[in-house]
């Protein structure tokens, strides 16, 4: 999902960016948002929290990542692809077990 669905509240991990080909056209590669972006620290892997979003629409909205907030247009969150925290499985060492059950012997 993009991270411009996400409400107010939400913890989501970052798992990629989208083609902005169409918000990119007449910028050079160093100017694109995609390396705008990642330069900010969204890059896959990294935790991000929705802070604030405006009242009508929701633009812009403020997302914390990396210990820092940056205030995002609605076209710039929906390049960025997260997937929710509560469906990410931990990244801790330790197993849990999804179901357990007993076999008959």
């Amino acid at each position: 999902m993009a991270l411009a669905e996400l409400r107010r509240g939400d913890s989501a991990v970052v798992i990629g960016l989208a083609d902005t080909a169409a918000i990119d056209t007449g910028r050079g590669a160093e100017d694109s948002l995609i390396a705008r972006l990642r330069d900010l620290g969204f890059v896959p892997g990294a935790h991000c929290e929705v802070v604030a979003r405006m009242w009508l629409g929701g633009d812009p909205m403020a997302v914390r990542i990396g210990g820092s907030t940056f205030a995002l247009r609605r076209a710039e969150a929906a390049a960025v692809r997260v997937q929710l925290s509560r469906d990410v499985a931990p990244a801790t060492g330790t197993l849990t077990p999804a179901r357990t059950s007993t076999a008959a012997a």
